[in-house]
């Protein structure tokens, strides 16, 4: 039930993220909780050491670049969990992460704002009011070529605005679906890599977040019981919306988005809508 309802799989799929990053989500099974309560102690500290040692002016620049050095290997000794780390891609994960969330909201942010926008100056007058409407046409202008590109010239320029909405939520429904579905994949290769971590490395062994095995950690059966939990309740999730998952597939199956490309690569112009029609005046 909570799969049918938008606001339910928004609450669903935020609060199984928090669990998974906040508990579950760290490489050596702290998260980002204990990730940030470490490296924030270590600071504190450094700090502390600082405003003791302060006593003579002469030796403050060789006291800073010390702390600064030691803020250096406590960043170090105290790496990231492995999905913000940049061996594994950095800033992507997190881009997965928000996206089924943002996009959607974006997406309808900017066709208020640009609806208003329209409003606003073609009711009002003078220079500037002419000079932002063509503004605002030759955005509109380009944004249809760029979904012309998207969805075919055919169904985006001759559609109304009533057909437009509901064709672009249809896009970014799916755009947001394949993002759960990396989601998924992340989740899972995590609970995966966990368990085979804790089954032959042993409790008493941390990873580090580039794959290093290294000494004074450990990895609880907790963790790695919360992190299959997380991605049994993800999978579940995913499964309770296959149909939408099979109409995915079945778009991308079958060469369709390969013909598409090269459509767009041989003729863009034919694509964006932007053919003149002296050709059929023969």
């Amino acid at each position: 039930m909570v799969a049918s309802d938008p606001v339910g799989q928004y609450l669903f799929y935020c609060s199984l993220l928090v669990v998974w990053m906040s508990w579950f989500g760290g490489s050596g099974g702290g998260g980002m909780t204990q990730y940030i309560a470490r490296l924030k102690g270590t600071v504190i500290s450094i700090m502390n050491a600082g405003v003791v040692s302060s006593g003579d002016a002469d030796s403050s620049t060789t006291e800073q670049s010390v702390a600064v050095t030691e803020l250096l290997n406590a960043v170090s000794l105290n790496p990231p969990p492995w999905y913000l780390s940049q061996s594994h891609g950095g800033s992507v994960i997190p881009i997965i992460m928000l996206s089924p969330i943002l996009l959607r909201e974006i997406i309808s942010i900017i066709w208020v704002t640009s609806d208003v926008l329209t409003l606003m100056f073609t009711s009002s007058g003078g220079i500037t009011g002419k000079f932002m409407h063509g503004v605002l046409s030759s955005c509109r202008s380009i944004l249809d070529a760029f979904m012309s590109i998207l969805i075919t010239s055919d169904k985006w320029r001759k559609a109304d605005s009533f057909q437009r909405q509901r064709t672009l939520a249809k896009l970014v429904s799916q755009c947001s679906l394949g993002m759960e579905l990396l989601m998924g994949a992340v989740l899972i290769g995590d609970a995966i890599q966990c368990f085979w971590k804790f089954a032959f490395l042993g409790p008493n062994v941390a990873v580090s977040s580039d794959g290093n095995v290294a000494n004074g950690g450990s990895l609880p059966f907790k963790v790695v019981m919360g992190k299959t939990v997380c991605a049994h309740l993800y999978l579940n999730f995913l499964l309770s919306r296959r149909r939408k998952i099979q109409v995915l597939v079945g778009s991308l199956r079958g060469g369709a988005f390969l013909d598409r490309v090269l459509d767009i690569l041989i003729d863009p112009r034919k694509e964006m809508g932007l053919t003149d029609d002296e050709g059929d005046e023969t």
